[in-house]
């Protein structure tokens, strides 16, 4: 008679054992090699596998910031003094982000350049004044107002002197004659006129930093943002408003205008960053956000 022999389970249970250990062993595995690709991924993505992006998203960052802050600071008027904690804890934000990111990074405020918004918003004659310190200009338009009732007045030559913007090693005139009431001029020298617009019209601007006159091109020989010192003379023969931003503030006291602002016109940083890959330094200067400079 045939004998049954049953076979004991334990050999089957730590078979089964060793089964899952080998199992959970390569899950193990294969999860750390995910949360290391995940890793390498951030990592690659925030640097962007250039050994530079971290400076430069670094200074942008602040260069950007600033920017704003200059221009909702001067909408207002503002000073050098008031905005330069404003602009440190400004790069302390920005340092404190990339320090986590591994980065030593810091921002040194050089130079705060104050300036001057100088305006007559009010339509009449305009106003004598000078700057002695402009070093720059931007932003400087001013509309005439040729014709209509009074308009401006027709002038003789040789006798009347003509409204004149000097800047320094240029100048320009703007006038209308009597010997030819139709036309507005722009001249270099009084008599000779290099740029015209219609007389009779209710305003013709003039861009002098743009080069425009009337909406077509005119040589101001504007020196590229750089000036001598600044001024308006014999204001009481043109008729108008005007508005300009000047880097300097050393306004002479005998004529100065009614309506000016303390502004600040630029800012010189340095910025310096510390990452694995590279050391980086460079000085920049921002501007106000929204200002062609």
């Amino acid at each position: 008679m045939a004998q049954i022999t049953r076979v004991r389970p334990d050999g089957d249970r730590g078979q089964m054992i060793l089964l899952m250990g080998v199992v959970l062993a390569v899950m193990f595995v294969a999860l750390a090699l995910l949360v290391n690709a995940a890793i390498y991924t951030d990592n690659v993505a925030t640097r962007g596998g250039d050994p530079a992006g971290e400076a430069l998203e670094y200074q942008n960052g602040v260069v950007n910031s600033v920017s704003g802050l200059l221009a909702e600071e001067n909408d207002g008027g503002t000073t050098a003094d008031e905005v330069e904690p404003a602009i440190g804890n400004v790069s302390e934000h920005h340092r404190r982000y990339h320090l986590r990111r591994g980065a030593a990074a810091e921002t040194s405020v050089d130079t705060v350049n104050e300036g001057l918004l100088i305006e007559q918003t009010d339509s009449g004659e305009l106003e004598n004044w000078n700057v002695d310190d402009a070093e720059g200009v931007r932003s400087f338009e001013i509309t005439f107002e040729p014709g209509g009732d009074p308009g401006m007045p027709k002038l003789n030559l040789t006798t009347d002197d003509p409204f004149e913007i000097d800047y320094g090693e240029s100048s320009r005139y703007v006038y209308i004659s009597k010997n030819d009431t139709d036309h507005l001029v722009v001249a270099e020298s009084v008599g000779d006129p290099i740029c015209t617009a219609d007389a009779n019209a209710e305003e013709v601007i003039f861009d002098v930093t743009g080069g425009q006159f009337g909406g077509s091109s005119c040589d101001t020989d504007w020196p590229g943002g750089a000036v001598d010192g600044l001024s308006f003379s014999n204001g009481e023969n043109a008729l108008g408003t005007y508005g300009l931003t000047v880097k300097g503030t050393n306004m002479s006291p005998d004529s100065p205008p009614p309506d000016r602002t303390t502004i600040v016109y630029d800012v010189d940083l340095t910025f310096r960053i510390t990452t694995p890959e590279l050391r980086y330094e460079r000085s920049v200067t921002v501007v106000p956000e929204g200002v062609d400079a």
